[in-house]
C-alpha cells in the first residue's frame, strides 16, 4: 500500500502531465498555425519581390541573370525551391539542378496567386512537403514567379517549442515533488504521531501526554485525543481505586 506522501506526489505528477499535454496541444495548434500564416506571408513577399527584379530579365531573355537571382534568394532557411515561368507556362530558370519533379510539372499551369498548393515529391531519397506560392509578374503577361516554402520548416519551429514547453513541465514537476514531499512530510508526520499515540491508549498506556502544535484541524485532532487519553486515564484511576477499597 502506497503512503500518503507517495500518494499526493502521484496526483501531483499525473495532473502535470495532463496540464503538459493539454498545454502542448494547445500551443502546437497556435503556433503551427501563426507560422503557417507567417511562412506564408514571407513566400508572398518573396515573390513580389522576385516579380519586381526579374521583369526586364525576363524581357531580356537573360537566363543567366534570372538563375543567378533566384539562386541568391534560395539562401533563406524556410524556402525550399524557386521557378520562374512565362505566360505559356514554360520554365526560365529553376533552382533545380536535375528535371524538376513531375508533381510540379502538374501544377504549373495552377496560376492562381490566392491559392495555394501543397506539394509532395521526392528529393535525395527523401520526401519534401512544399507550400507553392505563385506571383504573377506584370500581371502574368511577362510569366510567374513559383516559390515553394518548406512544410518542415513549420514542424522544426514547433517540435523547438515542444521541447521547451516538456522541460518546462519536467523542471516544474520535479521542483513540485521535492516541495510536496516536504510539505507532506510536515503534514504526515504529526498524522503518524497521533496515530502511534491512539494505538498506545489502545493497549493502555496512557502515561504520556499528547501535543501536537499545527493551527490546523490536525491540532484539534490532536486536543481531543489528549482529552480522551486523559478521560480514560482518569476512569481507570477510579477503577482502581474502587477496587482497592473494596479490597
Amino acid at each position: 500500500m502506497f503512503s500518503l506522501r507517495w500518494k499526493i506526489s502521484g496526483i501531483l505528477v499525473f495532473s502535470n502531465i495532463i496540464l503538459g499535454a493539454i498545454l502542448i496541444f494547445i500551443i502546437n495548434t497556435v503556433v503551427s498555425e501563426t507560422v503557417e500564416k507567417e511562412l506564408v506571408e514571407r513566400g508572398r513577399t518573396l515573390a513580389k519581390n522576385l516579380a519586381s527584379y526579374t521583369a526586364e530579365q525576363i524581357l531580356a531573355e537573360d537566363e543567366i541573370g534570372l538563375k543567378q537571382t533566384i539562386t541568391n534568394a534560395l539562401s533563406f532557411e524556410s524556402v525550399e525551391y524557386i521557378l520562374i515561368q512565362d505566360s505559356e507556362n514554360n520554365v526560365l530558370a529553376k533552382t533545380f539542378n536535375s528535371d524538376l519533379p513531375d508533381e510540379l510539372v502538374k501544377i504549373l499551369p495552377k496560376t492562381d496567386e490566392n491559392k495555394l498548393n501543397i506539394v509532395s515529391y521526392t528529393k535525395e531519397n527523401e520526401s519534401v512537403v512544399s507550400c507553392d506560392i505563385v506571383m504573377p509578374v506584370e500581371d502574368g503577361y511577362l510569366g510567374y514567379i513559383r516559390v515553394g516554402m518548406k512544410q518542415a520548416y513549420i514542424e522544426n519551429v514547433v517540435d523547438n517549442i515542444n521541447y521547451l514547453i516538456i522541460s518546462i513541465i519536467v523542471g516544474v514537476t520535479l521542483a513540485g515533488i521535492i516541495i510536496v514531499l516536504i510539505l507532506a512530510n510536515r503534514i504526515i508526520s504529526p498524522i503518524i504521531y497521533l496515530t502511534k499515540k491512539a494505538n498506545e491508549i489502545s493497549q493502555g498506556n496512557l502515561g504520556d501526554r499528547i501535543y501536537v502544535k499545527t493551527n490546523d484541524e490536525i491540532q484539534d485532532l490532536g486536543e481531543a485525543l489528549e482529552r480522551l487519553r486523559e478521560s480514560v486515564r482518569i476512569a481507570l484511576d477510579r477503577l482502581k481505586k474502587r477496587q482497592t477499597t473494596r479490597m
